[in-house]
């Protein structure tokens, strides 16, 4: 082999290396932002008659602001859950572009909401856990990823 073609076959295993590390923190911070959905979705301690504020609750991982995953369901029961969803994503959207306009956005992130206005209401005035419990939590759940999937 010329030296030209050892410099190509070694910078493709340093770009296969670089995508395979690259697909498995995704799957690590996919991972991480379900348990968290998880905690986000069950109770909580209040009624949700239209399922709009737990269908608006979930994330998005990204990188260098551009989201790679969402993570958003409607919820199980309710009788108009598709504008929560909608008004989750929303805010998500726009805490990751706020983060791209701040400069904030280079290397990974995820982002946490409950996407309807009333939510932090719920939690500050009744202390209530939509989301609050899981912001809380994300360090573990990340430790608890990386412990579940190989990397």
């Amino acid at each position: 082999m010329t030296p030209a073609e050892l410099d190509a076959l070694y910078n493709d295993q340093i770009e296969e290396m670089d995508r395979q590390t690259l697909d498995a923190f995704k799957r690590v911070l996919a991972r991480a932002l379900e348990i968290q959905r998880a905690k986000m979705r069950p109770d909580g301690g209040y009624d949700d008659q239209t399922g709009q504020l737990r269908s608006s609750t979930g994330g998005m991982i990204y990188r260098n602001g551009v989201v790679l995953h969402e993570d958003f369901q409607l919820a199980p029961y309710g009788t108009d859950k598709a504008p929560g969803m909608d008004a989750g994503r929303e805010l998500a959207l726009r805490e990751v572009k706020l983060a791209r306009s701040y400069g904030d956005s280079s290397g990974w992130g995820i982002t946490l909401v409950a996407g309807m206005d009333y939510a932090s209401w719920l939690e500050n005035a009744h202390g209530k856990s939509v989301v609050r419990d899981a912001l809380r939590e994300v360090g573990n759940s990340l430790d608890q990823a990386f412990n579940e999937i190989e990397v």
